[in-house]
C-alpha cells in the first residue's frame, strides 16, 4: 500500500477534523433549530391558551352552566373573533332560555378559519364540562399530545379546555424553518470548502520545513556539507532544524579533526622512521658505524615510535568500548605521592622546584585501577615538566572530601590562551608556541595524547579533569575522581567530548 507524503496526511487529517466538528456543529444545530421551533410554538400556544382560558372565564362568570355555549356554533364563533381582536364589541352570551324551553337541534359547529396564526388555534381547541360532554370544539383524536386548562370562577371549576400540540409547521411557519435549514446547510458546505482550502495550505506550510530537514538529512548522508537550515515552523520543528544544524557543524568538525589526525600521526610516525631509516641507510654505506651511541640514538627512535602506538591504541580502545580497567583497594595518598616523588630528580635537572604535600598522612582508602592512576599523574607532571620555564616551579596537591578525591597540578608561566584551555584534552593538541617552545628545547618528544589518555581515565573511572589557569601564572589541571569508583563503561573518550 503506497504511503501518502506528510502533506497529504496532515491536510486529510485536518479536514477530517473539520469536516466531523462542522457535521456534528450543523447536525446539533438543525436538531436544535427543530427542537427550538417546536419549544417555541408549544409556548406560543401556552399564552395563548391562558389569554382564552381567561376571557372564557370572564364570559363564564354570568353564565356557568355554559348554556350560552351549548350546541350553538355562534357564541364560540363570537369569542374567537373577540379573542383574535376582529370585534371591537364584547361578544355576551344570550340570556339562558326559559323554563321548559327545548332550542332546536343545530349541526355540528361549522370548520374554524383557515389554517394560520391564532385561526389554527379555534381548529385544536376542544370544551368540554365537567361530565366530559362537549361544549364547543371537536374531539381530538386520541394518542395526540394534548394541553388540559381548566376553567375556574371564583377558584371552582366549571369546565376544561383542551389544546391539541400544534402539527409539523405549515404555511409561514414551515416557510421559516425551511429557510433557516437551508442557509444553516450552505452555511455547513461553505464551512467545509473553506477548511478543504485551509488544510491544505497548512499541511503546505507545515510540511515545507520537513522537507527541508529530508534534503539536509540526504546531503549528510552523501557526506556532503549543506548550508545551515533557517529554524522555521512550529517550534518543536524549528528546534530540530537547530539540532541539525548543531550535529552538521559538529560533523564538519569530527571530519576536520579525523582529517588532522591522519595529517598528525603522518608526521608524528614520519619523523621517527626518517631517523631510523637515515641512521641505518648511513649504516649500510658505511658512513656510520652501528657504535653503542648509535645503536642507542636508533633506539629512543623505536620506544618513541612504540610510546605513540601505546598511546594511540589506548585512545582507540577508550574510543571504542571505553578504557578497561583492574579496580582494586588501595591508598590513594600512598600511590600519588609515590609517583609524584618518582619526577623530583628530573624537575631539579630542569631547573624547576617540585612541591608536594607531607608525605605522612592519613591514608585515603580508595578503589582505583592504581596502574591507570599512576599514569594518569605521570601524564600531568611530564605535561607540566615539558612546558614550565625555568626557573619555575610545579605544585601537586590532593584532597579528599569523604567522597570525591581532588588532584591538582599547577605549574608557572608561561600561561595558555583561554582558547587554547577548551582544545587540552583533543587528541593531538599542544598549546600555544611558548610552551611548545620550552618542550623542544627541553629535547623531549611529546605525542600529544597524554592529556587526552589523562580525560579517559578520569572518565573510566567515574570522574573529570578540567584545565584553568592557574595563580601561578601557567596551567592548572584538576582531575576529580570519586573514591569508590563508578566505572563508566558506556561513556566514550570520543574526540568530539565535552570541553574543559
Amino acid at each position: 500500500m503506497p504511503r501518502l507524503k506528510i502533506a497529504h496526511q496532515l491536510s486529510l487529517l485536518i479536514a477530517a477534523a473539520v469536516v466531523l466538528a462542522v457535521l456534528v456543529v450543523g447536525g446539533l444545530s438543525a436538531f436544535n433549530l427543530r427542537s427550538g421551533f417546536r419549544d417555541y410554538l408549544q409556548a406560543r400556544d401556552d399564552e395563548q391558551l391562558m389569554r382564552l382560558v381567561a376571557l372564557i372565564e370572564q364570559h363564564a362568570a354570568s353564565d356557568p352552566q355554559f348554556q350560552w355555549m351549548r350546541n350553538d356554533p355562534e357564541p364560540m364563533r363570537a369569542l374567537m373573533d373577540e379573542f383574535n381582536g376582529r370585534s371591537t364589541r364584547t361578544q355576551r352570551p344570550p340570556p339562558p332560555p326559559g323554563p321548559g324551553f327545548a332550542p332546536p337541534p343545530r349541526p355540528e359547529d361549522p370548520p374554524p378559519p383557515a389554517r394560520g396564526g391564532l385561526g389554527s388555534l379555534g381548529e385544536r381547541l376542544f370544551i368540554r364540562d365537567l361530565q366530559g360532554q362537549r361544549l364547543a370544539g371537536r374531539p381530538q383524536p386520541q394518542g395526540m399530545h394534548k394541553t388540559v386548562r381548566a376553567i375556574k370562577v371564583d377558584g371552582q371549576e366549571l369546565a376544561f379546555v383542551e389544546l391539541t400540540a400544534e402539527p409539523e409547521p405549515e404555511g409561514m411557519d414551515a416557510r421559516f424553518l425551511q429557510r433557516q435549514t437551508r442557509r444553516l446547510l450552505w452555511a455547513t458546505v461553505g464551512t467545509i470548502a473553506l477548511a478543504l482550502v485551509a488544510a491544505w495550505w497548512m499541511a503546505g506550510r507545515w510540511s515545507r520545513p520537513l522537507l527541508a530537514l529530508q534534503r539536509a538529512s540526504r546531503e549528510i548522508a552523501r557526506g556532503r556539507r549543506i548550508q545551515p537550515l533557517e529554524p522555521t515552523g512550529a517550534l518543536e520543528i524549528a528546534q530540530l532544524m537547530e539540532d541539525v544544524n548543531t550535529m552538521t557543524a559538529e560533523l564538519s568538525r569530527l571530519e576536520a579533526m579525523r582529517r588532522s589526525w591522519i595529517a598528525q600521526i603522518s608526521h608524528e610516525l614520519r619523523t621517527p622512521l626518517s631517523v631510523l631509516r637515515g641512521e641505518l641507510e648511513a649504516i649500510e654505506d658505511g658512513a656510520r658505524q652501528p657504535t653503542p651511541a648509535v645503536l642507542g640514538s636508533l633506539r629512543d627512535e623505536v620506544l618513541q615510535l612504540g610510546r605513540l602506538v601505546d598511546d594511540l591504541h589506548t585512545l582507540s580502545v577508550a574510543d571504542l568500548r571505553g578504557l578497561p580497567c583492574d579496580f582494586t583497594d588501595g591508598d590513594a595518598h600512598a600511590l600519588l605521592w609515590r609517583v609524584a616523588q618518582r619526577f623530583a630528580p628530573q624537575a631539579e635537572q630542569r631547573g624547576l622546584r617540585l612541591e608536594l604535600p607531607p608525605e605522612v598522612a592519613a591514608p585515603i582508602a580508595v578503589y582505583w585501577d592504581m596502574g591507570r592512576i599512576e599514569q594518569l599523574l605521570s601524564n600531568l607532571l611530564t605535561n607540566s615538566l615539558r612546558y614550565t620555564d625555568t626557573p619555575g616551579s610545579i605544585a601537586v596537591d590532593w584532597r579528599s572530601d569523604g567522597r570525591l578525591l581532588t588532584l591538582t597540578v599547577d605549574d608557572s608561566a608561561p600561561g595558555v590562551s583561554a582558547a587554547d584551555l577548551r582544545e587540552l584534552f583533543e587528541p593531538l593538541f599542544r598549546g600555544d608556541r611558548a610552551r611548545q617552545r620550552r618542550g623542544d628545547a627541553a629535547g623531549g618528544h611529546s605525542s600529544g595524547l597524554g592529556l587526552s589518555i589523562v580525560r579517559s581515565i578520569a572518565q573510566a573511572h567515574g570522574g573529570t579533569a578540567t584545565a584553568s589557569a592557574s595563580p601561578r601564572g601557567g596551567l592548572q589541571l584538576c582531575v576529580r575522581l570519586p573514591l569508590i569508583a563508578a566505572p563508566r563503561s558506556d561513556i566514550r573518550a570520543t574526540h568530539g567530548g565535552t570541553a574543559p
